[in-house]
């Protein structure tokens, strides 16, 4: 273990050094499998409140392809272009509600569902530039982002999403065992699980916590 991260005990390894292979692969794979639904989920509440129907699987597609191709350039660092870290990329739960809101506005004017995603995906388009342009000045902008700013807006995000969550821990919106037994004593049993192994000694597998307790249940 590295000098540099001994005095943190959460730290398995520092940012230079190599994991074995099998460590790596799971650690792979319990990060895929954390990400995954945050990458899909936000389509999937998209295409719902929306009802954009048969467009769902579209966009569950392109958001797991973009955040292939945007995770590739992040860790591909090439001038200012990246990070050269292992930044896996996805779609983000904190434009919901400017996304919903533009929808809204072309649904309730009687627009076709493929209306409503060209404005969606102009919004995004145009939105994309104004956080490129930011971000020169990033490090100036910090002065402005306090513990309590960042903190505040992380627990509202948060709580904005119990709603989903606990939906799809009985079944998801329109199943037909929804709030069934099974549902959640199985959405239970993996949290419980995860939370459990999360505050274990062992710091291997502390980490691999999401892993384990998908595979347990």
């Amino acid at each position: 273990m590295s000098e540099h991260i001994q005095g943190n005990p959460d730290l398995l390894y520092g940012l230079h050094d190599r994991p074995t292979p099998t460590k790596a692969f799971l650690g792979a794979v319990q990060h895929v499998l954390a990400s995954f639904v945050g990458i899909i989920t936000p389509s999937l509440i998209i295409g719902g409140v929306l009802g954009l129907g048969e467009h769902i699987p579209y966009l569950i597609s392109m958001s797991l392809m973009v955040s292939g191709v945007a995770t590739f350039i992040q860790t591909h660092k090439v001038g200012p272009v990246g990070s050269g870290l292992m930044a896996l990329q996805g779609t983000s739960f904190g434009f919901l509600a400017a996304v919903l809101a533009a929808g809204f506005v072309v649904k309730n004017k009687g627009g076709s569902p493929e209306e409503i995603l060209s404005v969606i995906f102009g919004v995004s388009f145009l939105g994309a530039f104004v956080e490129i342009f930011l971000s020169q000045f990033i490090t100036r902008l910090k002065s402005l982002m306090s513990p309590i700013v960042t903190g505040c807006v992380i627990v509202t995000i948060g709580l904005s999403l119990t709603k989903v969550g606990l939906t799809d821990l009985a079944g998801g919106v329109g199943a037909e065992d929804f709030g069934s037994i099974q549902n959640l004593l199985l959405g239970g049993g993996v949290l419980v699980s995860v939370v459990l192994i999360s505050i274990v000694n062992n710091k291997v597998i502390r980490s691999s916590a999401i892993f384990i307790g998908l595979s347990l249940v």
